[in-house]
């Protein structure tokens, strides 16, 4: 049995641990999920192999897809299906938290990589707890997992953060492959412990409690709440997608963006200091040049021009104690002033 299990793992990393959801059990899923009323919903899977399951889902409730799949050619047939696609690791994103109306999961039946795969956490785990922050609450999760993985850890998890459980196994044909679950849940406003729950999710893991096959005709339908209007909305890698920022130059230019940020202001400008300046920030603004020019007064009129420098002196002092005879230099910023005015006279402000 142990050896059958690792052949298992062996198959499951070729496909990095990819099992796709059987279009037969997705056609059943949909038939469990309705729309809450018009607005936007956007659907997040964060293991999204080529997006065919999700595809399904938003034509059903009219949403918005968002995937991210580790692999390039996975994810490079899920872009061309999906309203945007990450080809990344999921943990090598930036992502909204709250801003998901739908988690669909179905994460890698594997570990997580780590020195000894006995204190490495299994990947159904490790998805699961850190993409809930990214629904909202009264989401709805979607979550595929192999029976035997619904462990103590998972049915806590699931507990807490859920409720309106609902846990079926995979159609009689299709559960006989790897033995899987579909987990449905709406996330609660208030986290809090339900040790009642737990103790039901965890003995169907253990085989100890029947689970229902996952029913044609749903006696109860979740309904899909509308997406949280964020004023921003982050769904990005951390790293720099050539293609994608070659396709962003192309669209919106580049140098107007560079110019604005590296031009210098202009004295035209106004600039109001949080609080008065002391002698160094000054110094600062001279060295810069932004001293330099015509300046006026502060009802724009009486202008002068101006050409601001800065000096540094050399203090020396001394200091005798007793017998011995202790030279001290302390550099100075000296800052000079010179401005004509509109008779010509000449000013040294310093």
């Amino acid at each position: 049995m142990k050896r059958k299990e690792n052949d298992m793992r062996l198959a499951a990393q070729a496909k990095m641990g990819y099992y796709p959801t059987p279009e037969s059990v997705t056609e059943i899923i949909i038939n469990h999920l309705k729309r809450s009323g018009s607005g936007l919903i956007r659907i997040l899977d964060p293991c999204v192999g080529e997006g065919t399951a999700i595809k399904s889902m938003a034509d059903h409730l009219k949403a918005k897809t968002y995937g991210i799949e580790i692999d390039l050619d996975r994810g490079n047939i899920a872009k061309q299906i999906l309203t945007k696609c990450l080809v990344t690791d999921y943990q090598n994103t930036r992502i909204s938290h709250k801003a998901f109306s739908l988690l669909y999961l179905n994460p890698p039946y594997d570990w997580a990589p780590k020195d000894e795969i006995e204190k490495a956490p299994r990947y159904e785990r490790s998805f699961l707890r850190e993409c809930i922050p990214y629904l909202c609450t009264g989401g709805i999760l979607v979550y595929l997992i192999p029976q035997k993985r619904l462990d103590g850890h998972i049915s806590r998890m699931l507990s807490y953060r859920f409720e309106q459980i609902g846990i079926f196994r995979f159609p009689k044909e299709e559960y006989q492959a790897f033995k899987q679950l579909v987990i449905f849940g709406v996330l609660k406003k208030t986290p809090d412990r339900d040790d009642r729950v737990t103790e039901y999710l965890k003995n169907c893991g253990q085989m100890k409690a029947v689970v229902p096959f996952l029913p044609d005709n749903p006696s109860h339908v979740y309904t899909v709440p509308v997406s949280p209007s964020n004023s921003t909305f982050w769904f990005t890698s951390k790293e720099i997608d050539p293609v994608e920022l070659s396709d962003e130059i192309k669209t919106h230019g580049v140098f107007p963006w560079f110019k604005e940020i590296t031009t210098p202001l202009r004295m035209v400008e106004k600039i109001q200091p949080i609080m008065p300046l002391r002698h160094g920030h000054l110094a600062l603004i001279i060295a810069c040049g932004l001293m330099n020019g015509i300046v006026y007064d502060k009802d724009n009129r009486n202008p002068m021009l101006v050409k601001g420098i800065t000096k540094k002196e050399v203090k020396h002092s001394v200091e005798i104690d007793g017998k011995s005879e202790k030279h001290i230099e302390t550099d100075q910023i000296r800052i000079v002033i010179h401005a004509f005015n509109h008779h010509g006279d000449l000013i040294t402000i310093q």
